[in-house]
Formats: structure tokens, C-alpha cells, sequence
């Protein structure tokens, strides 16, 4: 799907999921550069995924994880 659709919005019917969640096949129904032209109405009567095909933009996880890492102030024990 990445190399069909490079850095686009899919929606995606008929897919199947590995044991964690992760998608693993399905059939594109909608894509586009637009996330909005991905999930515009009318929406479908089944169950349907959504995936991006680029580089995330998301440093959430990664930036929590550097800070904690590098001894920033994250989750700490409580003075005892």
C-alpha cells in the first residue's frame, strides 16, 4: 500500500489484523493526500481502517522516551 499510495490517507475494507492489532492486508476504498477526502461521508456500512502512508509526524512516544532516557524529569519518586 505504501508504494501505491505513497504519503496518502487510506481507508481500507477487508482487512485483516495480526494477533496485536497490526494491519496486515486489506482492500483500498478511498485515498488521498487530503486526511478530510479520507473520511468524508457518506461513510460505509462496514467495519473500515485508516492508515498513513508517510513519514508521521507524531513525537509523542519518541519524545517521552528521549526525555526519560536522558534523566529529564518524567515520572519520579516522591521524596522519602
Amino acid at each position: 500500500m505504501k508504494n501505491q499510495f505513497p504519503d496518502q490517507w487510506l481507508l481500507i475494507v477487508d482487512f485483516k489484523l495480526d494477533e496485536s492489532g497490526h494491519l496486515l492486508s486489506g482492500r483500498v476504498k478511498r485515498h488521498s493526500k487530503e486526511k478530510n477526502d479520507t473520511y468524508r461521508l457518506p461513510s460505509l456500512n462496514k467495519p473500515t481502517a485508516f492508515r498513513y502512508t508517510g513519514k508521521s509526524t507524531f513525537a509523542g512516544l519518541k519524545s517521552r522516551a528521549r526525555q526519560t532516557s536522558t534523566g529529564g524529569r518524567g515520572h519520579q519518586s516522591p521524596p522519602q
